[in-house]
């Protein structure tokens, strides 16, 4: 049954991938004939949505590998690093649109041939739509973050979409040809912020650093208050490497000296734990109050 979710999952990635980069090939080749820097710059939003899938369908992967003797902590760091590259990529090519909207902006464009340009456009939405439901419809059976991921960013993409068909049909309408390089603009912006928080994760997860404060705190809370036994929490680290997340602490006992109830009552904390990070990798050691 695990492995029929998975191989699920898998293939609604592959689907998300093959979407995104025909999405891209079509903007591309029509921002060109069009001569429309919106529609250029919605064709990088494809690439980069390409760049995640890719990223999520690896992370999906190597999540059902187990570690082995060279990668004892798991592989979920090819994630990072491969977000690391996608987000600096399209990065680069997302300042090479910014300045030449900017450039024609000041000294002049054209936009022609908009109807075929919102045509294309409208058939992008149309093959968005059908992804979008597929990918709905698989996260639904199997409960995968990831694919939820992966619905909320090509949701997204059905709106930014719509600006570059409004965008045509004001510079059709108008004959100003600065809507269409307003919603360029626009739209490289939303790129930006979207590649610098997948490279600021990719760095955070490259460097180790640790649960945010309120996670840190929640599973603080959730282990103190898991049994009056336990009055106390010291040498607390975590860490996380693409999906998996990987905490350790030392948990102070009061009056247990019985090993296996000691035991079964750390078993029973790393499962609370794993019930909020589905998946983590739990590391306990329990000492006598007092002692540290």
């Amino acid at each position: 049954m695990e492995n029929h979710k998975q191989e699920q999952t898998s293939n609604a990635l592959k689907l998300s991938i093959a979407t995104g980069l025909t999405l891209a090939l079509i903007k591309f080749t029509t921002g060109l004939l069009t001569h429309s820097m919106a529609i250029m710059a919605s064709a990088l939003d494809s690439a980069m949505d390409v760049g995640v899938s890719t990223v999520n369908w690896i992370a999906a992967r190597e999540a059902a590998k187990p570690p082995d003797e060279e990668h004892a902590y798991g592989h979920g760091k090819i994630e990072s690093l491969a977000a690391l590259f996608q987000s600096l990529f399209i990065a680069v090519t997302g300042i090479y649109i910014m300045v030449e909207s900017f450039k024609r902006l000041f000294f002049g464009s054209f936009v022609k041939d908009a109807p075929v340009g919102i045509g294309v456009m409208i058939v992008c939405i149309l093959i968005t739509f059908f992804l979008v439901w597929r990918l709905r419809a698989v996260q639904k059976h199997n409960h995968s973050m990831i694919l939820a991921t992966e619905e909320l960013h090509f949701t997204t993409d059905v709106l930014s979409n719509g600006g570059v068909i409004a965008a045509l049909a004001l510079t059709k309408w108008t004959g100003f040809v600065w809507w269409d390089l307003l919603i360029s603009i626009l739209v490289v912006s939303y790129v930006f912020r979207s590649s610098y928080y997948i490279l600021r994760r990719a760095v955070d997860e490259l460097l180790d650093r640790s649960l945010s404060p309120v996670s840190k705190e929640e599973i603080e809370k959730l282990i103190l208050g898991h049994d009056p036994s336990i009055v106390g929490l010291h040498n607390f680290r975590s860490r996380q490497a693409g999906q998996q997340v990987f905490i350790d602490f030392h948990m102070e006992i009061r009056g247990e000296e019985n090993f296996k109830k000691a035991h079964l009552m750390v078993e029973s904390v790393i499962q609370k734990i794993r019930d909020k990070h589905p998946g983590a990798d739990v590391t306990v050691h329990f000492d006598p109050e007092g002692e540290m």
